[in-house]
């Protein structure tokens, strides 16, 4: 069972992948967040095994958390997840620690596999 930590600004999409993680056999969702506060709130309580972090968080930017969330003593695997994947943001994201960065318009089997990859802790970029 893979523990994933959904983290994104936008209320729906929130809502969305959360349904869909606790749908899916082999995964549990174990949070939510709409920010960074909220984000290690659960994270400190749940310890995910992967984090689905939004690129743009508000005014929070999703690569400077990964970096945070890499220099935990246990750090999750984190997928940097965001509507806009250039190659640089990639580079950034991976040089950040992110197991790899997922375009949000991908298929939801697609994110689910980028999220296996992560939880068994093998690099992925989708």
């Amino acid at each position: 069972m893979i523990r994933v930590l959904v983290v994104d600004d936008h209320p729906v999409l929130r809502a969305g992948l959360e349904a869909v993680l606790r749908a899916e056999p082999g995964f549990r969702c174990v949070g939510a967040a709409q920010d960074g506060d909220a984000m290690w709130r659960i994270l400190r309580r749940t310890r995910p095994d992967v984090v689905v972090l939004d690129h743009r968080l508000g005014s929070e930017d999703g690569v400077v958390l990964c970096r945070a969330l890499r220099a935990e003593p246990v750090p999750p695997a984190i997928l940097l997840y965001t509507a806009d994947p250039t190659a640089a943001l990639r580079a950034e994201a991976i040089s950040a620690g992110a197991a790899g960065l997922v375009d949000k318009a991908v298929d939801v089997d697609v994110l689910f596999d980028a999220i296996r990859v992560a939880g068994r802790r093998h690099g992925v970029v989708a």
